[in-house]
């Protein structure tokens, strides 16, 4: 399967070709071979410098999909057409724990592109121990509360 036009294809191959050149002794075989029919990971396992390529490439249409957690949504620019959630839970510490309202809402908030798109679609998964329930809960639910960890320091007299 591979998601791109002609044109985009070769724009990406040259692309990722380059980005090989200058780092092919971090990069592997599975996070590259994908890359090449514009699919992507970005998730902590991956190297800051993998990740910033991908948001590059998926911020320039080049890449159409991206497999991520969390992270992808938080913090930059990268609106989606569709954001599927896979599950609803989270793995802590502690086992599993439904996603906060908020968690839920910053990774469905990447769905609709600003100015491309008239609405934005989010589909979540049902899996044995999640459902339409729990969907319908975290897509109603308050954004929880923010708490500031900001305290400014005067130091002069």
């Amino acid at each position: 399967m591979n998601l791109l036009t002609e044109s985009e294809k070769a724009t990406l191959a040259a692309r990722v070709d380059q980005f090989l050149a200058q780092h092919q002794e971090i990069v592997t075989p599975e996070i590259i071979a994908p890359l090449y029919q514009g699919i992507a990971a970005h998730h902590a396992g991956v190297l800051p410098v993998v990740k910033t390529f991908v948001e590059t490439l998926f911020q320039e249409g080049l890449i159409k999909l991206v497999f991520a957690t969390e992270t992808l949504a938080a913090g930059i620019n990268m609106p989606a057409r569709t954001t599927i959630i896979s599950t609803l839970s989270k793995r802590t510490d502690s086992g599993h724990r439904l996603l906060t309202a908020s968690e839920f809402l910053q990774m469905a908030g990447r769905a609709g592109r600003r100015g491309m798109d008239t609405i934005g679609h989010v589909v979540t998964l049902q899996t044995p121990f999640e459902g339409a329930n729990e969907a319908a809960f975290l897509a109603t639910a308050a954004p929880d509360p923010l708490i500031s960890q900001f305290t400014l320091a005067m130091g002069w007299s």
